[in-house]
């Protein structure tokens, strides 16, 4: 077995030289260039990684000094909703919910709480304002609210944003049996997507995101890369391919990597190395923090796999 480099990670910061302008400006706490910036992204996919570059960065008394008046008001009180969230998952951690204290879960609540009031209101003066209604439903997984409530919230998301690929990865989290659903729900909703999403969506991507979930949830590698290569998976996958990264349609923006990333590691697992080669070469060499949600040693298997994937394609 060849030694190989492992691969460091990259962020969207290091990608894409505009996010990493943007993400100087909210050090700087200049609150008009990043809204100007926020504001003219296009996609609600766009919108969700330029976001995550700033909120924590971004301080909450520069955004609760943003008037009523300001346009960009309600996306500073989104923004300070999101990270009214993160520190209430701060307080919880993330372990199994039967090491959580008394003491943190009562934390995690009320940070959790006060920040659906903030994006309540947003969402109610604002319904358009996807990003506050995608943090809603990461508020209803944290706060137990349910399947129907997680479906109703993507599915008033998806009236401004439909086929959001952000949205529609959060929405097979809460489908999952570790937050009380069912492979066969997520099943469901990925064929739904393939029966309804428009060729070149990036929506699609959730269906091969649900793919790599259950490889990740299975007993151990080899019973993961079992499913994968189920030759009903594997024919969906080349299908969801064919409608995303090989379509002509298809704009991934700020999920250029991303889309890759899947397709890199799920061609590789099934073993169809050739296919998986076209990805480790627009990847370039660029690893995003999506591997380490899989792989214990995230840059060697990339390296392992993408030489594999190379020698044969």
């Amino acid at each position: 077995m060849p030694f190989h480099m492992p691969v460091p990670e990259s962020e969207p910061v290091d990608l894409f030289t505009e996010l990493r302008r943007l993400a100087n400006d909210a050090d700087r706490g200049d609150w008009p260039a990043v809204a100007a910036f926020l504001g003219g992204l296009r996609t609600l996919d766009d919108l969700s990684v330029a976001c995550r570059q700033v909120e924590d960065r971004l301080t909450d008394q520069l955004l609760e000094r943003v008037p009523p008046t300001d346009p960009s008001w309600l996306l500073a009180q989104t923004l300070l909703g999101v990270r009214t969230v993160l520190r209430g998952w701060s307080i919880r951690g993330s372990g199994w919910a039967r090491n959580v204290t008394r003491q943190q879960w009562a934390g995690f609540h009320e940070h959790l709480n006060r920040a659906e009031q903030i994006l309540i209101e947003v969402t109610a003066r604002q319904p358009e304002q996807g990003y506050a209604w995608l943090e809603r439903m990461i508020i209803c997984r944290g706060i137990s609210l349910g399947h129907d409530e997680a479906r109703r919230r993507y599915d008033r998301l998806g009236v401004h944003h439909p086929h959001a690929y952000i949205a529609g990865y959060h929405l097979i989290q809460q489908l999952q049996p570790k937050w009380g659903g069912s492979w066969e729900k997520v099943a469901e909703f990925s064929a739904e997507l393939v029966r309804t999403a428009p060729p070149g969506s990036v929506g699609l991507l959730t269906v091969v995101a649900g793919h790599m979930e259950r490889f990740g949830a299975a007993d151990n590698d080899a019973a993961g890369t079992a499913l994968l290569r189920d030759p009903a998976v594997v024919a969906q996958i080349h299908a969801v391919a064919d409608l995303t990264v090989r379509h002509p349609a298809f704009q991934p923006g700020y999920r250029y990597y991303t889309a890759h990333d899947w397709f890199a590691m799920l061609f590789s697992l099934i073993g169809d190395h050739a296919a998986a080669a076209p990805h480790f070469r627009a990847l370039a060499g660029r690893r995003t923090p999506l591997w380490a949600e899989y792989f214990d040693n995230a840059g060697t298997a990339y390296a392992n796999l993408r030489d594999r994937a190379l020698a044969r394609g």
